[in-house]
């Protein structure tokens, strides 16, 4: 394990004060991981203060908990954890720049060297997996409600248990938060159902995508494509894999445009690394699975010319 957690764990037991942030636009690893880790040190530290910031994944507030909401003193006085995220500038509350301290724990690859204390292990398949060896190592109580945030956060990020680099590893820990007991099927029940104009969406993004020379699927949704349906654009820009794992095509990529210009890209693929493209972009993220947003943009002439960039590095990888 890193060293970098020691500094870490012995930062968690200095101060009376912790704040936990994960990343804008957060999935249920981010939304696992950040909830999760307070839970943990809740349990552990009673007598200090943990928060967790950040806003996303409403569906599950009633069932796994949502959220805190404090003041600026309480940041300022904290020892902010950034959870499953590279780059201070994607964090969901901005406050965590106001911080005494700010260290991180993520498995992304760093597109930019973050300054100070971290620990990151991109051999993991989500962030929730490397806070349950946290857990473990420093022998802190792993209560079920915060096994079933990290289990919520490995099962997501390993697209349940298909996408690399899932491994033994990653199940010996899932087998750990079942002893201390997971249920995952309440959590299923919410994360796999969708009422009729969300599938009409998806259904629409079927019929639309498009395929380059070299084989790179691609899909543009617009705005009026969602609001016809009565859908936000928070709701509808994590969808790359309704066009993925077409036979053949080695990667996929989908550019969702927000009211305000701006484009999510979301970067996937079978083996091929697309993380460089992701960066060119000013994004970043894992070897086949990556993202990245193109501002102020009134059309998609930008994001094709990042269709045409995946499409050379589709051909480069032809005979590889």
């Amino acid at each position: 394990m890193d060293k970098g957690i020691k500094d870490i764990y012995r930062l968690i037991k200095k101060y009376d004060v912790i704040t936990i942030y994960g990343h804008v636009n957060p999935d249920c690893d981010c939304y696992g991981s950040s909830l999760g880790l307070r839970e943990i040190l809740r349990t552990n530290f009673k007598k200090k203060k943990i928060y967790s910031l950040g806003y996303g994944t409403e569906a599950l507030y009633d069932m796994l908990g949502k959220y805190d909401e404090v003041d600026d003193e309480t940041i300022k006085n904290s020892l902010a954890i950034m959870v499953d995220c590279s780059e201070t500038a994607r964090i969901m509350d901005q406050r965590v720049i106001t911080a005494k301290q700010i260290v991180k724990i993520d498995h992304h690859i760093e597109s930019t060297p973050f300054i100070g204390y971290k620990w990151v292990d991109t051999g993991s398949i989500a962030c929730a997996q490397m806070i349950v060896e946290f857990a473990l190592k420093y022998r802190l109580k792993i209560n079920s409600l915060a096994a079933n945030l990290l289990y919520l956060g490995i099962c997501t990020d390993s697209g349940r248990f298909r996408y690399a680099p899932t491994n033994a590893r990653t199940h010996r820990i899932v087998a750990n938060l079942y002893d201390i007991g997971v249920d995952p099927k309440p959590m299923f029940d919410v994360l796999y159902q969708s009422d009729a104009n969300f599938v009409k969406y998806q259904a629409l993004l079927v019929s639309k995508f498009e395929q380059t020379e070299h084989h790179v699927v691609y899909c543009f949704a617009d705005v009026p494509d969602y609001q016809k349906f009565g859908l936000t654009y928070d709701q509808v820009s994590k969808n790359v894999n309704v066009i993925g794992n077409i036979k053949g095509c080695p990667i996929w990529v989908l550019f969702t445009r927000s009211p305000e210009g701006v484009i999510r890209v979301e970067f996937r693929s079978q083996k091929i690394n697309i993380q460089p493209i992701a960066k060119k972009y000013g994004g970043g993220g894992h070897k086949c699975a990556a993202g990245a947003r193109l501002v102020d943009q009134k059309d998609f002439s930008l994001a094709m010319q990042v269709v045409k960039d995946l499409d050379e590095l589709a051909k480069e990888n032809e005979n590889a």
